[in-house]
């Protein structure tokens, strides 16, 4: 591999690796001796519910973090939540209930930025990547291959202290390698009385600093350095020296000409006299439709655990691990996007004795052997059959498990119903209501004896569902019995309800509520 001047070195690749994690830990690998623990860190800001964007940072991390386990080396990961980073003003003003925390460190609000990581830890749990020994905040026995920091608790507890001394010492030298027009550029200071980093810094000093507060009008000279926040590139390095951080995933936009991760080479070069980390640069995440990359503080963007609802977790990390990490990427679960991976994972599965790249793929993954046996149903196959069965889940798991392994046809049947439950409802034919033509009667001398043509089956439908089409009378006749139906259609002609539907909206709300849940 060629590295190339400049930022652009950053962007290489040795495309011969049987996947790009393998070549970012053969990178790792050749940097540190055997038996040094390699940290891999994964940060981000609680500014919002994490979501899809968000995921694919701590998957790269996972994914470099199990090829170098696979390589025989010694990995970690350090899962940074960043609640000491301040609510942006705008965001605090959008919103009545965090008006008050605008410029204050996210982690104040505590029972929100508590929510937030922790559902994120749950969706990293159920992915298989935060590993289930950890408490609800990430916290791990010692000497584990996890861990997890909360940098307000690391600021404020003193952690940082004695180097951020160090870096307001020479933070001249720091500015002039950043190109900063001086020192104080560098540092923010949350104000001691109203916590806002509204502040002007007068004096940086290793033992005090003194400020102004915009805010609140305190003039304030303090040694704690516990309020002093340094400016993102300066905070990232400083983290990566006292963690001793070997590798880190960045956006690509964090890597560019002029980005952190450009600018901060020299920090590590000229004043800590060091390499920068290995950056693992990945494109951005798009929803399907939608052109704007997904932001956590404007909110509405798919959280992991939507995807976990209509996906099995192997099949989620092979979506992020399937496109080169420097590619963009678009997830969805609109019904196209849904078919386009699930065709996608069996044609991968079922390639797998003859792909070498694909069994590498399938070691990052996971542990289990690739699937034996026939394959599984087609998620279109399942979808219609669940429509046709009136969602009754366990028989189609039933119709379609013969041959197969039931466990794994249980599965994808759950994920169709959930899905259908959820962003798929609109796709279900009980939806398509219809009012009651007059004078429809599908039942001839009380049963459903005589010749079925289109119109009396379309009139059985709006009896028993309110809809025009739907499943076939063979197709209810299995599920339900000739007896139900015609009570069912009695119980409409006498009282107007439809219990039939309502069984079937029923179980695609109990999907939805267990799903949630």
């Amino acid at each position: 591999m060629t590295a190339r001047g400049g930022y652009a070195d950053l962007f290489t690749q040795d495309r011969t690796a049987p996947h790009w994690a393998y070549d970012y830990a053969a990178r790792l690998a050749a940097r540190h001796r055997h038996g040094h623990r390699i940290l891999i860190q994964t940060s981000m800001s609680p500014t919002g519910p994490f979501h899809i964007g968000n995921l694919r940072d701590t998957v790269c991390a996972h994914l470099v973090h199990r090829a170098l386990v696979r390589s025989g080396r010694r990995s970690a990961i350090l899962l940074s939540f960043d609640d000491f980073d301040p609510f942006r003003p705008r965001q605090a003003a959008a919103d009545p209930v965090l008006a008050r925390y605008g410029s204050r460190p996210l982690a104040v609000a505590r029972e929100r930025s508590t929510a937030i990581c922790r559902a994120y830890l749950r969706e990293l749990k159920d992915l298989g990547i935060c590993p289930p020994e950890a408490d609800a905040d990430g916290r791990t026995p010692a000497g584990s291959a996890w861990l997890t920091h909360y940098q307000w608790e690391r600021y404020t507890g003193g952690e940082y202290r004695h180097i951020q001394r160090r870096y307001i010492r020479r933070a001249a030298r720091l500015a002039t390698i950043l190109g900063v027009s001086g020192p104080r550029k560098l540092f923010a200071v949350y104000c001691q009385q109203c916590g806002r980093n509204t502040t002007v810094l007068h004096e940086l000093h290793p033992g005090r600093v003194r400020y102004d507060c915009r805010s609140c009008g305190a003039c304030v000279t303090t040694g704690a350095m516990e309020c002093v926040k340094p400016a993102w590139a300066v905070d990232w390095t400083l983290r990566v020296t006292h963690e001793h951080i070997d590798c880190e995933p960045a956006g690509q936009d964090h890597c560019s000409a002029g980005s952190t991760m450009d600018r901060t080479r020299a920090v590590y070069h000229r004043f800590l006299g060091t390499r920068q980390p290995v950056i693992v640069p990945y494109g951005l995440v798009r929803q399907s439709g939608q052109r704007h990359k997904i932001s956590g503080s404007r909110a509405g963007g798919l959280l992991p655990r939507d995807l976990l609802r209509a996906l099995p977790p192997v099949l989620i990390l092979w979506l992020y691990a399937r496109p080169n990490c420097r590619s963009d990427m678009r997830v969805g679960l609109d019904r196209a996007a849904l078919l386009a991976a699930y065709d996608g994972w069996d044609r991968f599965v079922a390639g797998l004795p003859a792909s070498v790249r694909g069994r590498a793929l399938w070691a990052l993954l996971t542990d289990d052997p690739p699937p034996a046996g026939p394959p599984l149903p087609r998620m279109r196959t399942v979808l219609g059959r669940l429509h046709t069965a009136c969602y009754d889940a366990e028989l189609v798991t039933r119709e379609l498990a013969a041959g197969r392994d039931r466990a794994a046809v249980a599965e994808r049947v759950g994920h169709a119903l959930a899905w259908l439950s959820g962003p798929g409802r609109d796709t279900s034919w009980l939806l398509r209501a219809d009012p009651d033509p007059p004078g429809a009667d599908p039942l001839r001398d009380g049963g459903l004896g005589g010749n079925w043509d289109r119109a009396r089956h379309a009139a059985l439908l709006r009896a028993l569902f309110a809809v025009p089409d739907g499943p076939p009378l063979r197709r209810l006749l299995a599920q339900f019995g000739a007896d139900a139906l015609v009570a069912a259609v009695g119980e409409h002609a006498r009282t107007g309800r439809r219990p039939l539907r309502d069984l079937a909206l029923a179980r695609l709300d109990e999907a939805g509520a267990r799903r949630a849940g």
